[in-house]
């Protein structure tokens, strides 16, 4: 997605969260008490099924949070991809699943009773997958003579990969217990199992990993439902 489509989305979430206030606050006198609500919030990142119908990709990634105090969330993620990369010299595939754990705290001052949220969020992820080689061309110096490409199946299973992401984001609760969310996240490597004679083009979690460079970004748009538990 463009920039300006990104910066487009975080207006109109602003929008809405600042729409939503301004009709609270005009009803807000007439409310003798407002009692705040914490559950349990499940959501689907669907930044993923996008991808499905532009890249050759498939995956799904399950969102999961509790409110523990009135800014802060214990969060995790649990997901898995499936991803294949075509060069002109490479044809491969990475798949496998990852969990993702950690905090969110609610920079926004809500009116009493509202629920939205602009965060900053702190992840510990690590990742299992495998990588299938079906089809390469050794690389040669001399370019005179053409490389007639190598078809085989090389698989590599038992690779992992553990990363720590940072993250600023945004939910607006659009109807009762329901949130639409955004997030933008910074990755930064900590280890990684390679393959022998190759190398982890691509990280289920991670996405995309360049060489010499730890670094990385995501983005999520997610849909959440919150069950509500206790009101106080």
């Amino acid at each position: 997605m463009k920039k300006q489509d990104i910066l487009k989305f975080f207006i109109s979430v602003a929008i809405i969260i600042l729409f939503s206030e301004k009709n609270f606050s005009q009803t807000e006198n007439d409310s003798v008490v407002v009692k705040n609500k914490y559950g349990i919030r499940i959501g689907l990142d669907f930044s993923k099924q996008i991808r499905m119908l532009t890249e050759d990709y498939k995956g799904l990634s399950l969102y999961g949070d509790v409110k523990i105090k009135e800014r802060l969330f214990i969060v995790s993620e649990l997901g898995s991809d499936e991803k294949e990369l075509r060069t002109d010299n490479l044809r491969s595939k990475f798949s496998g699943n990852y969990i993702k754990a950690g905090l969110n705290y609610n920079l926004y001052n809500n009116l009493p009773g509202l629920n939205n949220e602009i965060y900053v969020g702190f992840r510990f992820a690590t990742s299992k997958f495998k990588s299938e080689i079906s089809e390469y061309i050794i690389y040669n110096k001399d370019r005179f003579w053409s490389q007639d490409p190598i078809f085989d199946n090389i698989i590599n299973k038992g690779l992992n990969a553990n990363w720590v992401e940072l993250i600023i984001g945004i939910n607006a609760e659009l109807l009762n217990n329901l949130f639409m969310g955004l997030s933008l996240r910074l990755n930064r490597m900590l280890n990684q199992k390679k393959p022998e004679n190759f190398t982890n083009l691509y990280i289920p979690g991670f996405n995309k990993v360049t060489e010499n460079n730890n670094f990385g970004t995501g983005l999520t748009y997610s849909l959440i439902y919150q069950i509500p538990i206790i009101k106080k």
